[in-house]
């Protein structure tokens, strides 16, 4: 029995040792994270990284300890030959077999190929590989424009449906908040710009009416929190809510509802729930038209409810080559529809 343990020894030295040291290894990356902190999760915590990297020495150390004493239980089994030499062979073997641990955990998550991976999707002068796995997120994939790389961390993409060398897309893993949100490309440019730092609702067909019909503005919707961007710049305005609303209200909020057929203004709708003194809640809708260049308001008309000015409550009306915005005659003279005195 004592034979067979003896036998064993090496076998489980080394694999304890390849155990202990990646262990380690990843106690070490974590520390490593404690001490920059997590953006939106934690804040750096140098007092934990330290501990960890305590524990990561000492599972190193025992992955040691473990491999010398399996190294020394086999050579003492060596009638003949050079005792050091077959050390020194078994601590080769020991140290290639981690390395091929090690890069057979860690290549999948590095390995990016030069081109295009096979699946990917072409739009126009766009190649969109499909999701691969990465160290980034489980769902980020790289986006090529005519072969150069422009993202490798792109999460949601779309694209203008008039020019079809505009991209807007999401990103799907930050260092902080100038690397998060949503980004702009037109090929033009050497580098993204980004266009709004929240995000951006999931696009589909319903975000085509978001790009202007002259191709120079889209709007970047982001969970209430619109941006409105220059396609010509790359340059984005502050959040339309922030910009627009209401503040003394309870609740304000701006909403894109459509662009004039010229693509010169835009309405919004800016929603605002507000208290009677009854303490009663009062809910109110404006129509707004705004000039994107300038960003000058131009109130047009207030629906007395929240969720208003949907498509066929709003119309635009061809005016000295341009377009005014107006309420549908058939909800001129309706009960719900006033305008202020401004």
């Amino acid at each position: 029995m004592g034979r067979v343990r003896v036998t064993f020894w090496p076998v489980v030295g080394i694999v304890g040792f390849i155990v202990f040291v990646l262990c380690g290894l990843g106690l070490a990356v974590v520390a490593v994270i404690f001490v920059g902190g997590a953006p939106h999760a934690f804040p750096p915590s140098p007092g934990i990284a330290a501990i960890l990297f305590l524990l990561a020495l000492l599972f190193v150390a025992l992955g040691g300890v473990l491999l010398r004493r399996s190294i020394r239980a086999l050579s003492a089994m060596r009638q003949s030959g050079s005792q050091q030499q077959v050390r020194t062979s078994l601590y080769v073997v020991a140290g290639a077999a981690l390395l091929v641990v090690v890069g057979a955990i860690v290549f999948p998550w590095v390995y990016k190929p030069w081109r295009p991976a096979k699946g990917s999707v072409q739009h126009a002068d766009y190649m969109v590989e499909p999701t691969l796995r990465s160290a980034c997120a489980p769902d980020a994939h790289r986006i090529f424009y005519r072969d150069r790389l422009v993202t490798k961390v792109a999460r949601e993409t779309t694209f203008s449906p008039r020019n079809p060398a505009r991209l807007l897309y999401t990103v799907a893993c930050a260092n902080d908040g100038s690397e998060s949100g949503v980004f702009y490309f037109d090929g033009a440019r050497g580098a993204p710009v980004q266009v709004n730092p929240l995000g951006m609702d999931e696009p589909g067909d319903w975000f085509d009416s978001f790009w202007s019909p002259d191709d120079k503005f889209v709007v970047v919707p982001a969970y209430g929190h619109a941006t409105l961007v220059n396609l010509q710049t790359g340059q984005r305005s502050d959040f339309l809510s922030d910009m627009f609303s209401t503040k003394d209200d309870l609740f304000s909020g701006v909403q894109f509802r459509g662009w004039s057929p010229d693509g010169k203004k835009l309405a919004v709708v800016i929603s605002s729930t507000s208290m009677r003194e009854d303490r009663s809640l009062f809910r109110e809708s404006d129509l707004v038209s705004i000039d994107p260049t300038t960003l000058k308001d131009s109130y047009v008309a207030t629906m007395r409810k929240s969720d208003s000015w949907n498509a066929g409550e709003f119309t635009w009306i061809a005016k000295d080559g341009t377009y005014d915005l107006a309420v549908d005659s058939s909800l001129q003279n309706g009960p719900t529809v006033y305008r202020k005195a401004r």
